[in-house]
């Protein structure tokens, strides 16, 4: 009979195992970095490419604000907490597909806002008056919200609320943002943190 000894692998050994004894060729490797293989059975280590996607957040359902106000009301919010202050976050709202607007001269407006730290800003940066979606009726009383797209770069890795937020011009219109309560159309907002 033969005899095996054995071994504490614990104890005195160093080097690097080679990839055709099982090993990964590698003696260490760098944070932030995975292993891949780069052919049938070769291993490297690599660093995580950027512009990925790192998290999502959405939010959905039958969200209904009704305003007369000229300074904005907050219609939806979703929380985010990016994992890196390089991170951009794309802001997409896919909005009611009814809002009833009370008359044809005045106009309704919908932005969306970043609140961080106690700070409150609105990121909508184009369309009239720092407002994404405009609405204003040539005849009849409902019309389509406007979908909006933003990249941010907040530049945080504190929590972050996105807001969507409505308001109209002058107070003698009445917009409500999804229609009314017993026949609300539903809405989404979703944020997605990108890699930088």
């Amino acid at each position: 009979n033969m005899a095996f000894a054995t071994i504490d692998v614990t104890k005195g050994i160093t080097g690097t195992i080679p990839v055709a004894n099982g090993g990964t060729g590698l003696a260490s490797g760098t944070s932030g970095q995975f292993l891949k293989f780069t052919g049938s059975t070769t291993l490297a280590s690599t660093a995580i490419a950027t512009g990925k996607v790192l998290q999502v957040v959405s939010s959905s359902g039958a969200n209904v604000t009704s305003t007369s106000s000229t300074s904005f009301s907050t219609n939806m919010t979703v929380s985010i907490t990016p994992s890196a202050a390089t991170s951009k976050v794309l802001v997409l709202h896919a909005p009611p597909s009814a809002i009833y607007l009370s008359n044809t001269s005045n106009y309704g407006h919908t932005a969306v806002f970043r609140e961080t730290g106690g700070s409150d800003t609105n990121i909508t940066t184009s369309g009239h008056n720092s407002t994404w979606g405009v609405y204003r009726l040539s005849t009849g009383t409902y019309m389509s919200g406007s979908a909006i797209e933003i990249l941010d770069s907040p530049n945080t890795t504190a929590s972050i609320d996105y807001k969507i937020r409505v308001k109209v011009d002058n107070a003698s219109l009445t917009m409500t943002y999804g229609h009314d309560a017993s026949q609300a159309s539903m809405s989404s907002l979703t944020v997605m943190e990108i890699g930088a």
